[in-house]
């Protein structure tokens, strides 16, 4: 599996703000290893995630501002998108990236495939899509020689219901998202679909307050998936009429507050972009064209669109008229 070199690490340690007292890279002369202390190695995890999820967003602009409208896994091209241009991706992409970046610092890692639910697709019935998502699972071991381990989903491309903490694999077991009143669950059991009912999958769910529904996002499993078969995902839901990544043009990116801790998102969604923070909307601004919606995502997420790329939208369902290239 892909890793990145000493300085790359460097560079990414840079980009998302990391603070020397949590992590420092062996590139610059500090210790490679990663901690031994379990506890001390779940800390590290927690906060590279929270900065990976404040730094760099969730988002399908490729696949709209584009001339291709393709989407590369590949490692070296994901550090050049994410660091390089300061971008980020959908979940194959930003999972892949970080996966690699997990597996230098030192980290056990298992990519994994996911299914979507129909209610979190925004589709009819309770069941589940295909292989559709990407998410990585992470081992530490509880024990000084390794005998004993515990496994933590760790997803960085769901957006704002995702989970903003790595979560232990344990049914049942609810985990605060520190964000409100959100909180998260994973379930192991059969999926309504499966005719087979000995069949098991881990089911992550959130539920956003203490009366609301728990909502089950995805499925998962613990099966490692190899980068064919995300290569094979990723051909169907970057192409696919149907997607959402397709038919959707969006960038969400997590607010933290003055400590650095989970507090809100901004999420832009076709022609709206929206910063909630403590469950309540501090910002909101709407585009009546696409000049606006490009500023915005400078103004907004750092994000600079060159022309080429403007231009790919052209004639696209996702474009907003009003705005014409000269």
């Amino acid at each position: 599996m892909a890793t990145y070199s000493p300085s790359q690490l460097d560079r990414y340690l840079e980009h998302i703000n990391l603070p020397q007292q949590a992590f420092t890279s062996p590139h610059n002369g500090f210790p490679s290893e990663l901690p031994h202390d379990r506890n001390a190695a779940l800390a590290l995890l927690h906060t590279l995630v929270t900065h990976q999820l404040a730094t760099v967003p969730f988002e399908s602009l490729s696949l709209h501002y584009s001339p291709t409208h393709t989407l590369s896994l590949h490692p070296q091209d994901l550090f050049t998108k994410i660091v390089n241009r300061r971008r980020g991706g959908y979940c194959m992409e930003n999972n892949t990236f970080f996966g690699a970046i997990l597996r230098t610092i030192g980290f056990t890692v298992t990519p994994v495939g996911g299914r979507v639910s129909h209610a979190t697709a925004g589709r009819p019935g309770t069941g589940y899509m295909g292989w559709n998502h990407m998410v990585n699972l992470v081992t530490l071991s509880t024990t000084e020689d390794g005998q004993e381990e515990e496994k933590y989903l760790v997803d960085v491309g769901f957006g704002a219901n995702g989970p903003v903490r790595p979560l232990l694999l344990t049914p049942g077991q609810e985990t605060p998202a520190g964000i409100d009143a959100v909180r998260y669950k994973l379930r192991y059991e059969a999926l309504p679909q499966h005719t087979d009912r000995s069949q098991r999958m881990w089911i992550y769910s959130y539920r956003n307050n203490a009366d609301g529904k728990w909502l089950d996002a995805y499925a998962f499993a613990e099966m490692e998936f190899l980068p064919d078969d995300f290569a094979v995902m990723n051909l169907a839901t970057s192409t696919l009429r149907t997607s959402f990544f397709v038919q959707s043009l969006f960038c969400v990116r997590m607010v933290v507050d003055g400590e650095g801790k989970p507090a809100g998102w901004t999420v832009l969604h076709g022609d709206k972009v929206t910063r909630r923070v403590r469950g309540r909307v501090e910002a909101e601004e709407e585009f009546k064209s696409e000049e606006q919606r490009v500023d915005a995502l400078q103004r907004w997420f750092g994000i600079v669109l060159d022309e080429v790329e403007k231009r790919g939208i052209r004639e696209l369902p996702t474009e907003i008229r009003g705005w014409k290239l000269g």
